[in-house]
């Protein structure tokens, strides 16, 4: 077969896995507070994996023009054969998910005008949703590329009561995996991530959605160093970690604005990183389903190369195997 040939059949097939994508994604079942969370239920082509990655300098910079042939992919340490690649700067679907609880109010009017500062670095066809939380999570703005609505929602948020982030972020990943499977999707949380002792879901909840739709979850940190101080004085040491935990196990990152970076440069970071990410497909060597959790690890080909210069691949860890239903 010759190599044109080969790559029009690749193509087809990642057409094929985008539609069958789209088609069987089904919506999570309801969900209560539990002693034992019940994830979400996705039904993903196991003939494909998706997976979003991004590759960042030292300075933390996206690295642009890497080809196929500069990625490797692993799955439970089995190299796996990369089947589709695309570079492209695929449509946005962001849940912008932003602390709307009383510990937030001295910094809600910076987040605001950042966040609406940084809409206008987003193309006509991103669309991006917005979720506030305080007590519980509430879906201010679904998916929507109308800046005018989103500036609407935005300042007519007010502080009040707790701080229930993990639901907030179990909600939107599963929002944006239900209605956005053809997009380059990712929750971006504003907060201080002091989260209420007493949440409507867990971090092995949230990671799990997260991971099932192929969300990203990053957040930008904000608040004073004071309030933290204050905040550790009075809350159980158990929680503070579990924002920065739940990035890395999702493919994220964190960027703490306290050091003097502000919210919309930030914001417009990670949207870069987004715009100049990777995707890459697999069909797994391990074709059992079987709800198994399978690790995926993505590495550069020149290793050596990408230690000189000091190259960071960020990708999900892994995800879990569908199930025959």
């Amino acid at each position: 077969m010759s190599q044109a040939r080969k790559l029009d059949c690749i193509a087809i097939l990642w057409l094929i896995a985008c539609s069958n994508l789209a088609a069987q994604v089904a919506a999570p079942p309801s969900r209560a507070k539990t002693t034992s969370p019940t994830a979400p239920t996705f039904k993903v082509d196991v003939d494909l994996v998706l997976v979003e990655v991004g590759v960042h300098d030292e300075h933390g910079r996206a690295v642009g023009k890497l080809q196929q042939e500069d990625f490797r992919v692993f799955e439970d340490g089995k190299e796996q054969q990369i089947l589709a690649f695309s570079h492209e700067e695929l449509p946005l679907a962001v849940a912008l998910v932003v602390d709307n609880s009383s510990s937030i109010a001295a910094s809600l009017d910076e987040l605001r005008a950042g966040a609406l500062d940084t809409l206008a670095l987003l193309k006509p066809e991103d669309q991006v949703a917005i979720f506030s939380f305080g007590e519980k999570p509430e879906m201010e703005e679904g998916l929507t590329s109308d800046h005018q609505a989103l500036s609407v929602d935005l300042w007519a948020l007010s502080p009040y009561g707790g701080t229930d982030i993990d639901g907030a972020l179990y909600e939107a990943a599963n929002y944006l995996g239900r209605t956005a499977p053809e997009s380059r999707r990712a929750v971006i949380l504003v907060s201080d991530n002091e989260p209420s002792e007493d949440q409507t879901s867990d971090v092995p909840e949230v990671v799990r959605a997260a991971q099932q739709s192929g969300t990203p979850i990053y957040s930008i940190k904000v608040g004073y160093l004071e309030h933290s101080r204050m905040f550790f004085l009075t809350h159980s040491e158990l929680h503070l970690k579990d924002v920065e935990k739940i990035c890395h196990e999702t493919g994220g990152e964190m960027i703490d604005t306290r050091n003097g970076t502000s919210v919309r440069s930030a914001m417009e970071t990670i949207l870069t990183w987004l715009k100049q990410g990777y995707t890459l497909g697999y069909s797994p060597t391990n074709k059992r389903h079987d709800g198994s959790y399978r690790s995926i690890e993505v590495r550069l080909a020149n290793r050596d190369e990408s230690r000189k210069h000091k190259h960071t691949v960020y990708a999900r860890p892994g995800y879990y195997a569908p199930t025959l239903q």
